[in-house]
Parts: C-alpha cells; structure tokens; sequence
C-alpha cells in the first residue's frame, strides 16, 4: 500500500537538533545519543488484514495475555505516565455507561491500525523503531455513513528503541507496505534530528559510495558500482546512462546531472515488512528497500516524479 506520511526530509539548518519541536518523551529521547545522525516520526495507519492484526489483539487483551491503555498522542508528555487498565475499563470510557458494548464492535471492519513509528539512521543503518500501536474503530452514524476512525487503545509498547526482535520464523508476518516520503514538504512536528542539515537521503548517500547499501538501477534493475556512481546528491534531473563498448555491449551504468541543489529529488519510497512477536506483544518493522523519485525533464511533458534508482539495505 502506498501511503502518505508526513516526514521532514528537507534541509533545515546547519545545526544537529531540528529546532522548534516539542519536548522529548522517554520513546524519542534516544535521537540524542552520538551515534544517531538523523531521525523523525513516520507514524501512520495501514490495514493489516492479512494476520487480522486488530483483532488478534483484542482477544488477547480480552483474556489478559497483554496490557493496554487508553489511546496516548505520540508526542505529548501523556506517553511519559502510561497507565495499564483492563479492557472493561476501556470500554468504559470509550463506549460510556451503554450496555451490549460487544455488538457495537464489528469485527469485520475493524481493520485499521495506527503506528506510532520512529525511522532513525544510526551509523549509517536506517532502522525503525515502533513504541506502539492504537488499533482504531470505523465510526458512523445512525443512517450508516462512515465518518472516520476512533482511536480505541493503545498497545504492543516497545521501551528499548534498539531491541533486536527474534527469528522471523518466530513473528507473525503482518504484510509489506510502501510509504512515500515527501522530500519538498516541510513538516517541523516530525522532525527530530538533522546533522549538519542533512535530508535522510543526503545522511545515506555516503554508505552507498562506501558500497554498504546497495544501489540498483530502477529501470534495468543492474546493481550500480559505487565506482560507477558520478553523483552527488544536489541534482535538478539525475539521470542513469549506459556506458557502451565499441559493438554495443553496456560496459557500466553512469548516473550524473548538473549541481543546483536537492530539489532534482522529490521524494523517497520507502518499503517495509512488517512483523508481530505474539510472545512479546511488540511490532518490527524491517526495512528491505528505498526507491528515490526524481522530476522528470520538462521536454517529457510528463511532470509525474519518476523513479531512478533504489537502495537495497543489506
């Protein structure tokens, strides 16, 4: 599913910490450690369906094999003084003092999920971390008009930004999700860290020339060389051509374009899969790849962003 988030990936300053953010709470204080080098919230809501995420959840909670608590916003200082309470208590509060509360949830619409997710770079590895999640209740009205989502709980709370999860073999695979990020859409509330103005893609860039992540060409899907690569990341229009020998054959792939900042870039796709460990009651999500989009020249007509190239993390 491809998905819009709001996530800061714009220069900002020539200083390490984005300014004017709310306060750290204890899921987010991490970005101040040394070794992260850019981070911000990429929270979001998808539909799990196939593991039938929400209600899985909620049956569990219903037996007392997890804890809950009311719905929390991400970035207040609320998340600071987490209260686990029983789903009657819940309910309570989110249904009131109305009775037949098991015949107001419909199970089969109750698909979406709110993740609370922090995408960070530590040394040079993008890495998600997931605090929480809120599965949330479609809500209508009397003649059936379906107005939204409601928040309905808050679980699966995750207190160790770098725990590592356990074999795959061992989690529940949950389904893969594709989520732009917006690389001219300046959002400051997402935004946590920047070292030395740097956008994610920028922070990432010289671990590719390193060969740590790989790169791949979008239209023939030819792994690139770092010595290959004659980029630098303030390009108007990247462009990927082959090199030919003398009877036609690609010898390499060479991927340059005119210095004028970052704006070339419009955006980032990232893929993830993701994953539920029903012993811990936590989400993972790993990251298998990005795929940068760039504008197209303005001879093509076309002013739909295309993809260029993709970084495969290892």
């Amino acid at each position: 599913m491809i998905k819009q988030l709001a996530v800061l990936l714009l220069l900002l300053s020539n200083t390490s910490i984005a300014q004017n953010k709310p306060q750290p709470t204890q899921f987010d204080k991490f970005i101040n450690k040394p070794g992260i080098q850019w981070a911000a919230y990429a929270s979001d809501t998808f539909n799990f369906d196939r593991a039938d995420l929400n209600n899985r959840l909620l049956n569990r909670l219903s037996k007392k094999e997890i804890k809950a608590s009311l719905p929390l916003e991400s970035r207040t200082t609320s998340v600071n003084n987490i209260k686990y309470i029983p789903l009657d208590s819940i309910n309570s509060v989110y249904f009131g003092a109305a009775t037949g509360i098991d015949n107001k949830i419909d199970t089969t619409r109750f698909l979406i999920t709110e993740i609370t997710q922090i995408l960070y770079v530590e040394k040079g590895i993008l890495k998600s971390y997931i605090p929480f999640v809120t599965p949330a209740l479609p809500v209508y009205l009397s003649s059936g008009k379906y107005l939204g989502e409601s928040f309905y709980f808050n679980t699966a709370y995750n207190y160790k930004y770098n725990r590592k999860f356990r074999k795959k073999n061992k989690l529940i695979f949950l389904g893969q999700t594709k989520s732009m990020l917006k690389n001219d859409q300046a959002q400051s509330k997402d935004q946590l860290k920047t070292m030395y103005g740097k956008n994610l893609l920028e922070t990432l860039w010289p671990y590719v020339l390193e060969d740590k992540i790989d790169i791949f060409s979008v239209e023939s899907n030819n792994k690139l060389k770092p010595g290959e690569l004659n980029v630098n990341l303030a390009y108007v229009e990247p462009q990927i051509s082959p090199i030919y020998d003398s009877v036609g054959n690609i010898l390499k792939y060479q991927v340059s374009a005119p210095v004028d900042g970052t704006a070339g870039f419009t955006e980032v796709q990232l893929v993830q899969d993701w994953y539920y460990d029903h012993k811990r009651n936590r989400i993972y999500a790993l990251n298998k790849e990005m795929i940068v989009y760039t504008r197209k020249p303005a001879s093509w007509g076309d002013k739909e962003p295309a993809p260029v190239f993709k970084l495969v993390f290892k």
